[in-house]
């Protein structure tokens, strides 16, 4: 979890004098061998002061991977002041991340927040995993809202006419195939239903839907969405509203899920869609050390103006919307201190 440049750079002294003092005249050797003892000695402990941390997104297309980067950027922007480096990993999605997470592949994550609700209890596809109990939260991002995207010409009305069709539901390992998951759970569709279903990256959805390879894709995603802008320029499209009666449902059975409603306008002329949404999240583990955390958020903070203009789901966060990530999990000791002294928790 903590990278820190030591071994590699006291070897390399090490040889460096070895090969000095052998073309050292012997009345010069004392003071060279001091001289370099002296600076072999002080250069692991600079580099010691070097934290590295890395931070699992998702897919280039979404949310998650330019504001992680974002994150990242504005850590490394001033990492000569508190010693902290910080790199952004794209990846499959929330699921995928929580994974690398559990497994100390990664320090930080971007997950929405059902998912990150699961690993922490160690339910539904986390429970062969048991409870990742460590798991903590740091900070709350956007609202992720569902979306199934058809061609304008398709014929679909509402969710029952898509029973049998080839659905893109997102790739496995992310957030929104997991929440299909939990959705399909509501639909009465057989297995003979389902067959059609595809798990495919976001990459090329468009061009997939619009000629006619797929039918429909279900995405969990901060809007507007690039994957459905990049669709709407290659063919007209509809929305298919999950329906009151399961998003109720949903909402009713999680205190992850919440009634959403992606607003009129925000893909052209497109009325309101009602459908359910879950908070994007940015955790990390307990044994993260409480300094770097406090950086990260600092970081974030006095870097928010550049942050709301990486994509336009982020333009209304704020500091105080931050620390609003009611879960189960609590947060990381690091985010308590550092939102107390921001005056964001009393």
């Amino acid at each position: 979890m903590q990278r820190y440049r030591t071994l590699a750079g006291a070897l390399g002294w090490g040889q460096m004098l070895i090969s000095i003092m052998t073309h050292i005249p012997s009345n010069r050797s004392l003071i060279a061998v001091a001289g370099f003892c002296w600076i072999a000695s002080t250069a692991p402990v600079a580099s010691q002061d070097q934290l590295f941390l890395t931070l699992a997104t998702g897919g280039v297309t979404g949310v998650y991977h330019p504001a992680g980067t974002a994150i990242c950027r504005a850590v490394n922007k001033s990492r000569s002041e508190h010693g902290v480096r910080c790199a952004a990993e794209a990846g499959s999605g929330s699921v995928g991340s929580l994974k690398q997470l559990r497994d100390r592949d990664v320090d930080f994550a971007i997950v929405q927040a059902d998912w990150q609700h699961h690993a922490y209890l160690g339910t539904s596809v986390f429970a062969e995993f048991g409870p990742m109990a460590d798991l903590k939260v740091v900070a709350g991002l956007h609202t992720e809202m569902a979306a199934i995207v058809a061609r304008a010409d398709s014929g679909f009305m509402d969710l029952s006419d898509l029973k049998g069709q080839r659905i893109n539901i997102g790739p496995a390992g992310s957030g929104s195939a997991a929440t299909w998951g939990q959705l399909s759970q509501h639909l009465p569709w057989s297995e003979e239903d389902r067959a059609a279903i595809t798990q495919e990256d976001l990459s090329g959805l468009g061009e997939a839907l619009c000629s006619g390879e797929i039918d429909a894709y279900f995405v969990v995603i901060g809007h507007p969405a690039g994957v459905i802008e990049e669709t709407q320029e290659v063919c007209p499209v509809q929305f298919i509203e999950i329906g009151a009666g399961i998003s109720e449902k949903m909402v009713a059975d999680a205190p992850y899920y919440r009634a959403a409603e992606i607003p009129s306008g925000t893909y052209g002329e497109h009325n309101a869609i009602e459908t359910i949404g879950t908070r994007a999240l940015l955790i990390t583990v307990e044994q993260m050390p409480a300094h770097a955390v406090s950086t990260v958020l600092r970081s974030l903070l006095s870097d928010i103006e550049r942050f709301r203009t990486v994509h336009p789901a982020l333009t209304d966060l704020d500091g105080a919307q931050l620390v609003e990530a009611k879960t189960e999990a609590p947060l990381h000791l690091g985010a308590v201190q550092f939102y107390e002294d921001q005056g964001y928790l009393p």
